[in-house]
């Protein structure tokens, strides 16, 4: 099948399916992909041709970090209930630290699962885990 040809505005003809690249810009196309190899995680989504449904990096770091925000205000605010709790010493305070500090240890859990999650998937990856221990000798 002949290569078709196509023009655009400016009258420069572009030849669709043969490219007319230099040895040069070849071996510096080769380079760029090379370097591109080099990236696992571009190279994990480029292979899998899978359209990322994800939003913006900033929205998914925030989603990362509001359990850990949550779990950090729930410290606050059992402390400071518990203050209050002291002066006052009132029974509903009592429950409210109760609550609060429930839900605080809920989330703290959350997020030791989720880090060592990571940690597993790190090892799995042949990466370097956070600590520089063995977890079955612990």
């Amino acid at each position: 099948m002949p290569a078709r040809s196509r023009t655009n505005s400016s009258e420069e003809v572009f030849t669709v399916g043969a490219p007319s690249l230099t040895p040069q810009e070849l071996r510096s196309l080769a380079e760029i992909e090379q370097g591109l190899n080099e990236d696992e995680g571009l190279a994990r989504r480029l292979s899998t041709m899978r359209v990322s449904s994800r939003p913006a990096t900033w929205a998914r770091r925030a989603r990362r970090r509001a359990l850990a925000l949550w779990v950090t205000l729930g410290a606050v605010v059992t402390l400071t209930l518990l203050g209050l709790d002291i002066v006052l010493r009132q029974s509903y305070l009592t429950w409210a630290i109760a609550g609060v500090w429930l839900l605080t240890v809920a989330g703290l859990v959350g997020l030791v699962v989720r880090a060592c999650r990571r940690w597993e998937a790190a090892e799995r990856a042949g990466r370097k885990t956070p600590w520089p221990i063995d977890p079955t000798q612990v």
